[in-house]
């Protein structure tokens, strides 16, 4: 039991989870090349086992840490991945609990999530036999993925841990978060794939990445809660003080339908959600993409309130665009202080260039210094909260022979990364309309100091105010 508030509810002890040192794969199967064996061998960093009843050798494994059954494993087995026919898991979640196993995935369906009488009195089954004694992800669940320790259950996960936590019920969606997280700069902390959640369920889990010291921002695909866990997740979310990002899946009528066959969840009332997420002050998305690139903003810059930006563009009409998209957002593009506006004016002087908020930098943008004299006097201006501009793809390529490529691209970037020497927001769009290969190398430079790149500004615009609000919000 936990006292949380003075409200006493059941949260499933995971405490382990963080000291997890042995795994047993139940069920490696030729059929499927080994596939999860393999894939969690790859990376975990302590004794792996393989757990099969008529399997002898497999290729590249070792003879000695395969198995006919969990009860021969020597010694403690800490975690179990188990891929096996739905009709033989109770046998097997036998073998775990005497084993005193901690945590199990079942990665097998056809449970709960079959929308047949059979397959929840399976489901229920499970339960029974697991007896509290062993905790269970899923089933329908692809279970943890923890890059810190090597558990993986994908190949070419990414091995650099983060501080980031997600929890899904969907293991399709955390295939492409893990995968795309790189390519963003973000990494992950832990992700629990929990599937049906017939014992650890979002409340646990969201709980326990709560209280995780390795976490420090919370992402969430719900689908839907079991009834009568609605007070309970009032009361975690009462005692959290991260960042909780969540994109709900099933808010139409035919997505609420849909979740029932996918996890066998209840979606719930649209207007529930909605008035918890705001009770809670979570941040709610629309997308996949928004949650990921809500969450790069937040682990980059920290949390932040932007009221008024300042606007640096090298075509004058794409600012225009850019300002009406930040108003619309209730964003301001105020004029800047006397003093600032003075300064900027001293640094523009070709035709065609504009020192006003939004700046029009025009052809000045390859003259050496000035775009990071610009940016860096701007975000001095203390009534500006930050700074979005627009660099098109073929602007990152010296047109001039007598220009040093070399050293206009390190100017370039060092510009880019002015944000973080005033503790500012600095968010860069790159269209991708031409010169990919420039953007890509661009990018990942910028990404690797922590400066996030968009293609498009309403990858990014719309997610500001979700941020500042939050900030606004924000009693701890």
């Amino acid at each position: 039991m936990s006292n949380i508030d003075s409200h006493k509810l059941y949260i499933k002890n995971l405490s382990f989870i963080n000291n997890i040192k042995t795994i047993a794969i139940i069920g490696p199967s030729k059929k499927r090349d080994y596939f999860f064996l393999k894939n969690h061998a790859t990376y975990f960093k302590g004794p792996i086992y393989a757990v099969h009843p008529t399997v002898e050798e497999i290729p590249n494994f070792e003879k000695k840490n395969i198995f006919h059954s969990v009860s021969e494993i020597p010694g403690e087995v800490d975690y179990a991945f188990i891929a096996v026919p739905a009709f033989k898991i109770l046998n097997i979640i036998d073998e775990c609990v005497e084993k005193k196993v901690k945590l199990v995935t079942v990665f097998t369906s056809e449970f709960s999530d079959s929308g047949t009488e059979e397959g929840t009195i399976l489901e229920k089954e499970l339960l029974r036999r697991a007896q509290n004694k062993v905790r269970i992800l899923g089933p329908n669940g692809m279970g943890l993925f923890y890059p810190k320790l090597g558990i993986a259950w994908r190949p070419e996960f990414p091995t650099t841990p983060g501080n980031i936590g997600f929890i899904a019920q969907s293991g399709g969606v955390c295939n492409i978060a893990i995968y795309g997280a790189s390519a963003l700069g973000i990494n992950f902390s832990k992700v629990f794939s929990f599937g049906n959640g017939a014992d650890l369920d979002f409340v646990d889990l969201l709980y326990f990445l709560s209280n995780d010291p390795e976490t420090d921002i919370i992402l969430c695909y719900i689908e839907g809660i079991k009834e009568g866990r609605i007070n309970d997740l009032k009361e975690v979310l009462k005692q959290n003080k991260k960042p909780i990002i969540a994109l709900k899946g099933g808010q139409s009528k035919t997505g609420s339908k849909a979740v029932k066959t996918h996890t066998a969840s209840i979606s719930g009332d649209d207007r529930l959600w909605k008035a918890l997420f705001k009770q809670f002050n979570i941040i709610e998305v629309e997308s996949l993409e928004q949650l990921l690139n809500t969450a790069r903003l937040i682990d980059f810059y920290r949390i932040f309130e932007l009221k008024n930006l300042a606007v640096f563009s090298i075509s004058g009409g794409y600012g225009v665009i850019l300002v009406d998209l930040l108003e619309k957002e209730n964003i301001k593009v105020p004029s800047f202080t006397p003093e600032i506006q003075n300064l900027l004016s001293s640094k523009l002087y070709l035709p065609g260039t504009s020192s006003n908020n939004p700046l029009d930098l025009a052809a000045q943008f390859f003259f050496e210094n000035t775009v990071y004299e610009i940016i860096d006097i701007a975000l001095t201006d203390k009534k500006i909260d930050g700074l979005i501009l627009d660099m098109p793809s073929f602007y990152l390529k010296p047109v001039f022979k007598s220009m040093d490529r070399q050293s206009f691209e390190s100017n370039i970037i060092e510009s880019l990364c002015l944000g973080h020497k005033h503790n500012k927001p600095l968010i860069p769009i790159i269209q991708r309309s031409n010169r990919p290969e420039e953007r890509e190398r661009i990018s990942k430079k910028l990404i690797e100091r922590r400066v996030p790149v968009f293609g498009d500004p309403l990858e990014v615009i719309p997610l500001l105010p979700k941020i500042s609000n939050y900030k606004k919000r924000y009693i701890y």
